[in-house]
């Protein structure tokens, strides 16, 4: 068992990692808010929609990779901790051929459905754009897919700090690259060359953060070992399922209004509905996010059972503070910001926005049950209960559009079908897992939610008093709001250990 030096320089790590995703979660806002609305007025609302269309159609190809990148990621802390490093080259080279398979398997597939429609279509506007944005993108996809081994890589050692630092350089990298080109008249197609071009960049560049997480990580044939492969499957199938419900989830929704409503009314459900509640869980995931999945996993291997149930006793209030504080916001704040953002005729898309972030805020205050059964391989269950979901949920949006509800319908499909899933059936697997009371953690849960409530009431006044479109104003009331509520929650949220605790984690002691 390592020492509590060393568990607190891992926790330092990924602490640090999730620092920077707050930076580049930052830095995702801001681009938001200028790029967005650019390249909605600069393209068309037509064009924009055909590239969100085209971008989530490629998104779904990232199933093949059958749910591998997070066994790589689980299986190689475990090594890791363990000082196994052969084991971990292994495991490393083992998912590098597998992926490397999967991504020129997804290539294909993609430059196939792309001639497909070309030749079915032969009627179809911008026919000829949809074929070319598609093959680019299709080659950009099958290149970028064996990045997955070195994120692997670089998150199983517990050094999220250097991914964060990669994110937060691409990103500000292709938005440059995105703004200038789409400026000086390029369109899609350009766009299409930036993507690839990034994608390039980055294999150089996470092969390199690979070799400085784990300098003894090589890629070799000789490290490929079949015997691993049934290993990774075994825990990578629950991951592919909870992923192929996930994307049937976050992804059907567009195709669904895309095929019944008009490709233009995908536009304002995604700008507004969809990016917004990205947000929501980007900034959940940051939180409880693959750093606590790496925490738990890492406690797991190392048998402190004590400590797990510590963290995550820490993370449900960390969790449904935090939630509970992102969907007032929406419901508070956005209408004035989408105003100011891209006009009031999005202001169409505010209902299906409330209650997509209405399951976000459910969802995500039993978010650590998830990262859990993750750390512990027990995730089976909830790719079931996701994959079926998922597909219930489909034949919801369909039957809510038929009925005339519109994208409004779409957002009811997703709450209906993720807050029992989510909210009820998965809490109380945990529950007989870690052989816990079913009754107090609701009631924990609940009265979290109840001090969050509590905590609403001077941000909602300052609202009242000088909320307004205007993003200075915005701004300031979010900032003011925080501030009150932060102070709120941390004398009356936590108790006097948990706060030494919080302090200690800050402070890095």
């Amino acid at each position: 068992m390592e020492t509590t030096k060393e568990s607190k320089k891992h926790i330092k790590r990924l602490l640090g990692g999730a620092g920077l995703n707050i930076i580049n979660l930052c830095i995702w806002v801001i681009i938001g808010l200028v790029l967005t609305p650019f390249l909605v007025k600069t393209l068309g609302l037509r064009h924009y929609g055909i590239n969100e269309i085209i971008g989530t159609f490629i998104g779904c190809f990232m199933l093949l990779d059958l749910g591998i990148d997070s066994a790589v990621s689980r299986f190689f802390t475990l090594h890791y901790s363990r000082g196994e490093k052969r084991d971990c080259l292994e495991i490393a080279n083992t998912a590098f051929f597998l992926f490397l398979l999967f991504g020129v398997v997804g290539a294909v597939i993609i430059i196939l459905s792309a001639v497909a429609i070309y030749f079915i279509y032969p009627d179809m506007e911008d026919r000829l754009l949809f074929f070319h944005v598609m093959l680019i993108n299709g080659v950009a996809f099958g290149l970028n897919f064996i990045t997955k081994i070195f994120f692997g890589v670089v998150n199983g050692t517990m050094k999220q700090h250097l991914t964060g630092t990669r994110d937060v350089f691409i990103r500000l990298l292709g938005t440059f690259l995105t703004f200038v080109v789409v400026y000086f008249g390029g369109r899609l197609y350009a766009i299409s060359f930036v993507n690839f071009g990034i994608v390039i960049f980055n294999i150089f560049l996470m092969y390199r953060l690979a070799k400085i997480a784990f300098p003894e990580f090589m890629i070799s044939l000789l490290l490929f070992n079949v015997k691993l492969i049934r290993k990774l499957f075994s825990f990578a199938f629950g991951t592919f399922v909870v992923f192929v419900g996930d994307t049937v989830a976050t992804r059907g929704g567009i195709f669904v209004i895309g095929a019944m409503l008009s490709v233009s009314a995908v536009t304002p459900f995604v700008a507004i509905s969809v990016k917004l509640c990205e947000l929501y869980s980007a900034l959940m995931s940051t939180i409880a996010g693959g750093w606590l999945m790496s925490w738990l996993t890492y406690l797991y291997a190392n048998d402190e059972k004590d400590l797990i149930d510590e963290s995550m006793a820490l993370a449900y209030k960390i969790c449904t503070y935090s939630s509970s504080f992102m969907f007032f916001g929406i419901v508070v704040w956005s209408p004035d910001f989408i105003v100011r953002w891209m006009g009031e005729d999005f202001l169409i898309a505010y209902d299906s926005l409330i209650i997509i972030a209405a399951e976000h805020w459910i969802i995500f205050a039993h978010a650590p049950n998830t990262k859990f059964l993750f750390a512990v391989a027990k995730h089976h269950f909830l790719a079931y209960c996701n994959f079926v979901a998922a597909f219930i949920q489909i034949g919801l949006m369909i039957i809510f559009i038929k009925l005339g509800w519109g994208i409004t319908g779409v957002a009811l499909g997703y709450f209906l079908t993720s807050i029992p899933v989510r909210g009820i059936i998965i809490p109380i697997y945990v529950a007989q897992i870690r052989k816990i009371n079913l009754f107090k953690y609701y009631s924990n849960i609940i009265s979290y939610m109840l001090v969050a409530s509590l905590g609403f009431v001077i941000p909602y006044i300052i609202s009242q008093q000088i909320l307004k479109p205007d993003y200075k104003i915005l701004l300031l009331t979010g900032l003011l709001s925080a501030i009150c509520y932060s102070i709120f929650i941390l004398f009356f949220g936590f108790n006097k250990t948990e706060k030494e605790k919080i302090k200690n984690l800050i402070l890095k002691k």
